[in-house]
């Protein structure tokens, strides 16, 4: 009798997945901005008064419905996939190559869209300092997330996805990710870069604001504050060349309380603050004073800007003219 020989069979490797390449990622974000902007815009115009005085709550509405969409089709729920993903063909997995949960999504896309979307403006209630901080602490983090995206060619994990251990990878092949560790010098690279702009923002910043032009600015930006009228305040000197002429004036930022009910009005009483403030009122030829309106759902800024300029002479007779002395 003759003994047929046993059929070895030879495993099959797993697939491998293969991280997707630089610039569908931010193709994919570029098309799911506009998807989201698209219906946050037409929510900011159909309750444009609400929103135009909500401030904060503003802020917050359109951020959670921008962090809805991220997080539920990045999540299993949507197979790791957004709209702007799908097309591109890249989906969002963890290390086995399975999309990830949705708490775990709302975190990653928590940690992406916040310094994007966010700002100190969503706590009205904490001090000027603290709010500096958490400014500082949200560009921090774009500077991260844009850094590692870039130079972290091994993995291309940004700041997001390391957090998460998470990865961006072509849709097509399935299978887990087989990936070398991130280079460990980039976080020391970003945190001398904090460091750096930590000594900056705390040493040369300070002399900064001590010497030339800024006393002077920072004292009409405070007088400004002191008066109640305006939720936030700034001030810089503008040169304008027409003619061969030079013109220097002072251009005074301001975000009134409420909506402004006359603006030439308004813009006077802005402008008596600061012809009482600026020891320097005689030097200049004018003094814009400029209403930053408008408001931000998610990704759909609308903005609407005016603004009054005169001479401070003009400015002196309106002060006058409106019994502002």
């Amino acid at each position: 009798m003759i003994e047929t020989p046993a059929l070895v069979s030879t495993p099959v490797p797993p697939s491998v997945r293969i991280v997707a390449g630089f610039w569908r990622r931010p193709l994919a974000f570029a098309i799911d901005v506009v998807i989201t902007a698209l219906p946050c815009g037409i929510l900011g115009f159909a309750l444009h008064n609400f929103f135009s005085r909500s401030g904060a709550d503003g802020i917050l509405i359109g951020f959670t419905l921008t962090l809805a969409y991220f997080a539920i089709l990045g999540s299993s729920i949507g197979k790791g996939q957004t709209i702007g993903d799908r097309i591109t063909h890249i989906q969002v997995v963890g290390h086995a190559g399975e999309s990830i949960s949705p708490t775990r999504s709302l975190l990653r896309y928590l940690i992406l869209l916040g310094p994007i979307l966010l700002s100190s403006a969503v706590f009205p209630v904490i001090g000027s300092g603290i709010k500096a901080s958490i400014d500082w602490l949200f560009f921090g983090a774009e500077v991260a997330t844009v850094y590692l995206y870039v130079f972290n060619r091994r993995t291309r994990q940004s700041l997001h996805d390391l957090a998460t251990d998470t990865y961006v990878v072509d849709a097509i092949v399935a299978g887990r990710v087989e990936l070398a560790r991130i280079w460990q010098w980039h976080w020391a690279i970003l945190a001398g870069c904090a460091l750096a702009g930590i000594v900056l923002l705390g040493g040369f910043g300070n002399t900064i604001r001590q010497t030339g032009p800024f006393p002077d600015l920072l004292a009409i930006q405070q007088a400004i504050l002191d008066s109640g009228k305006v939720q936030s305040v700034s001030v810089s000197i503008q040169k304008n060349w027409k003619n061969g002429e030079t013109a220097t004036g002072l251009v005074v930022g301001i975000t009134w309380r409420a909506d402004p009910t006359n603006i030439e009005k308004n813009a006077t009483e802005i402008a008596a603050i600061v012809l009482k403030a600026d020891p320097h009122t005689t030097d200049r030829d004018f003094i814009t004073v400029r209403f930053k309106g408008g408001y931000s759902v998610g990704f759909a800024t609308i903005s609407m800007n005016q603004q009054v300029s005169h001479s401070p002479a003009a400015w002196n007779k309106q002060v006058q003219d409106y019994g502002l002395r």
